[in-house]
C-alpha cells in the first residue's frame, strides 16, 4: 500500500503533467489558431488574421459587416479598381448585426492610417439587434498588436481558461472551418475577404428561393447613426453600401420590396446627416441570378462587380 506522502506526490505529479501539458498545448497552438475571445469562430479567426498582418500602418481602407461584407466585396479587386484605395483590410465576420459592427469598429485604432470605412449591409442585417459579445476591447487590441504567429502569456492564459472551446475549434478546423474553403468557410484572401464559389447543386435552394424575415430593429439604425457620427468626428470617410438582392424575390413579394425601399431611404437619411456616402448597388448593377448563391450573397463573379463599382464610386467622391 502506498504511503500517504507518496500518494500525494504521485497525484501532484499527475496533475502537474495534465495541467502543464494542457497549457503547453494551448500556448503552442494559439500561435497559429484563433484564441476564443468571442462565441463566433469567424470573428476570433479574423482577430488572428489581423494580428498576423505584416504592416498595419499600410491599411487605408476598412471593410466591415456581416457575411455581406465578408463575401460580397473582394478587397483585392477593390484595391485594383480604385486609385484612392491602396491597402484593404476586411474585418467583417459572419452574422454581425449593426450593434455588433459598432463595437467591432473600435478596433480600427490598430490601423493608424485608416482613411475610410466601407460598411456593406442589407436590411436583414438590421433585424433583431444583438447585444455584442462581451469581449474585452483593450485586451483584444493588445492581441492584435502582437507580432505574426506569436502569443504572450496573458492571451495564452485566456485561451487556456477557454480550453474546451479552443480544443473544439482546433479539432474541427480543417473539416469544418477551413476544409470547404469557399462554402462560407474561413479561408480569407490577403485582404480578409472570402469570394464564394458556389454553383449548381451546391446552392441552398431554400435560401435562394425564399426571402428573409422582414423585421427591422430600431436599435440597429441607432447604432448606424452612432457609427456615422463617430467616424465623422474622427475625420474618417464612411461609405454605406447596400448590396444587390435577387430581383425575382422583389418582384414576387411586395412586402420585401417595401422593406428594402424603407431601409434604403432610412439609411440614406442617416448617412446624409453625418456627411457619409450612400451607395445602393441593386439598381446600378441589376444582377441576374447567375451572380447569386442565395437571396443576397454573391458568387465570385458578382463580388468582383460590386468591388469595381465601389472603387469607381470612391474615386468619384474623393
Amino acid at each position: 500500500m502506498l504511503k500517504y506522502k507518496t500518494y500525494v506526490k504521485i497525484l501532484s505529479l499527475i496533475l502537474v503533467v495534465i495541467f502543464g501539458g494542457s497549457f503547453l498545448y494551448v500556448y503552442h497552438f494559439s500561435k497559429t489558431y484563433p484564441v476564443p475571445f468571442t462565441y463566433r469562430i469567424s470573428l476570433d479567426e479574423k482577430f488572428r488574421f489581423i494580428r498576423d498582418i505584416p504592416d498595419k500602418t499600410q491599411i487605408d481602407t476598412i471593410i466591415v459587416g456581416s457575411s455581406i461584407g465578408l463575401n460580397n466585396i473582394q478587397g483585392i479587386i477593390l484595391e485594383d479598381s480604385s486609385s484612392e484605395v491602396n491597402h484593404v483590410m476586411n474585418i467583417s465576420a459572419y452574422g454581425l448585426k449593426t450593434t455588433e459592427v459598432e463595437k467591432l469598429l473600435n478596433i480600427i485604432s490598430v490601423f493608424p492610417n485608416a482613411k475610410r470605412v466601407i460598411y456593406s449591409a442589407h436590411f436583414p442585417d438590421f433585424s433583431n439587434a444583438f447585444t455584442p459579445d462581451e469581449y474585452d476591447l483593450p485586451f483584444v487590441k493588445d492581441y492584435l498588436n502582437l507580432e505574426k504567429e506569436t502569443i504572450d502569456l496573458p492571451h495564452a492564459f485566456h485561451a487556456y481558461k477557454n480550453i474546451i472551446q479552443f480544443v473544439k475549434n482546433h479539432w474541427n478546423w480543417e473539416k469544418q472551418y477551413k476544409g470547404d474553403m469557399f462554402n462560407f468557410g474561413l479561408a480569407f484572401d490577403k485582404t480578409g475577404s472570402i469570394p464564394l464559389k458556389l454553383y449548381g447543386e451546391d446552392i441552398n435552394r431554400d435560401k435562394f428561393d425564399n426571402p428573409h424575415p422582414l423585421t427591422q430593429d430600431e436599435e440597429n439604425f441607432k447604432a448606424l447613426e452612432r457609427i456615422a457620427e463617430k467616424l465623422q468626428k474622427e475625420n474618417i470617410k464612411f461609405y454605406l453600401i447596400v448590396g444587390p438582392y435577387r430581383q425575382p424575390l422583389l418582384d414576387k413579394h411586395e412586402d420585401v420590396r417595401q422593406t428594402m425601399s424603407t431601409f434604403v431611404k432610412k439609411t440614406d437619411m442617416i448617412m446624409q446627416k453625418y456627411h457619409g456616402l450612400h451607395l445602393n448597388l441593386h439598381p446600378i448593377l441589376k444582377l441576374s441570378d447567375d451572380y447569386f448563391v442565395d437571396r443576397f450573397h454573391l458568387n465570385e463573379h458578382g463580388s468582383k462587380l460590386t468591388a469595381k463599382t465601389i472603387g469607381k464610386f470612391i474615386d468619384e467622391n474623393e
